[in-house]
């Protein structure tokens, strides 16, 4: 039996290539995105990290300032909590609540105090949360979020904010908006328990590198399937061989 290699015909060489190339750019793109998503991640941890700074007033959006460590003082407008809605906390279901930190000039900093679960959703049902008189809260700085496609409109009627818009949270408080940004708390210890702090991500996913491998072994996979496919016997040739031998 004799062992021929058969000539891949045009259409399987083109779709080979282009399944290659696609392959290739998809794990090149995983990689570019890890070393994208590894630089995010220490920029934010490197913010996060520093001395923290009081909530920037009286100035515009900038965005090297996100995740910046930060504290802010002044008293909590606690009739005008604002709830951030549909949030999730190891499988639980909740809120993070906005509370208004009133300044002594009257106008106010939107802080985001933490978690929430459904059930106490009624300020009276954690009363310990209802913080009186001046606080000093620490966390990081926040840049407003705008409207994902797939959110809901936020509803000030229902108290049913699903992303936070500073302007129009402020515009419900009746109060004149002192920063453009927001202050997330921190996991720092509170009356009662909550709401639950450090909520933020500073910390984010990265699988970008097993995608990267994933990709890269489908492209080498469909080439030594190639290869060994091209390479394997003629069966029709060898048969003949067989049959003329048997005769």
């Amino acid at each position: 039996m004799s062992l021929l290699k058969t000539r891949p015909s045009l259409a399987m060489k083109i779709s080979a290539g282009l399944s290659l190339v696609i392959l290739l750019t998809l794990g090149t793109w995983q990689v570019d995105r890890l070393f994208w998503k590894q630089g995010l991640i220490d920029s934010r941890q490197a913010q996060a990290e520093m001395p923290p700074i009081a909530v920037p007033t009286d100035t515009v959006l900038n965005p090297d300032m996100n995740f910046r460590s930060a504290y802010a003082e002044g008293r909590y407008l606690n009739d005008q909590e604002k709830y951030l809605m549909a949030r999730t906390r190891r499988g639980n279901v909740g809120f993070q609540l906005i509370t208004p930190l009133e300044q002594e000039d009257g106008r106010i900093i939107l802080v985001n105090r933490g978690w929430v679960p459904t059930d106490f959703r009624e300020p009276d049902t954690r009363p310990e949360s209802l913080i009186d008189g001046p606080v000093r809260v620490t966390g990081i700085l926040r840049m407003p979020a705008e409207k994902h496609w797939a959110q809901p409109d936020n509803d000030p009627l229902k108290n049913q904010w699903f992303y936070v818009d500073v302007n129009h949270m402020a515009e419900d408080t009746g109060a004149e908006l002192a920063s453009p940004y927001y202050l997330e708390l921190d996991d720092s210890p509170v009356p009662g328990g909550l709401p639950i702090g450090g909520q933020a991500k500073v910390e984010l996913p990265n699988n970008h590198l097993e995608y990267a491998i994933t990709w890269y072994s489908l492209a080498l996979t469909l080439v030594v399937i190639f290869v060994l496919y091209h390479r394997r016997p003629n069966d029709d040739k060898s048969n003949g061989d067989g049959d003329q031998k048997a005769a």
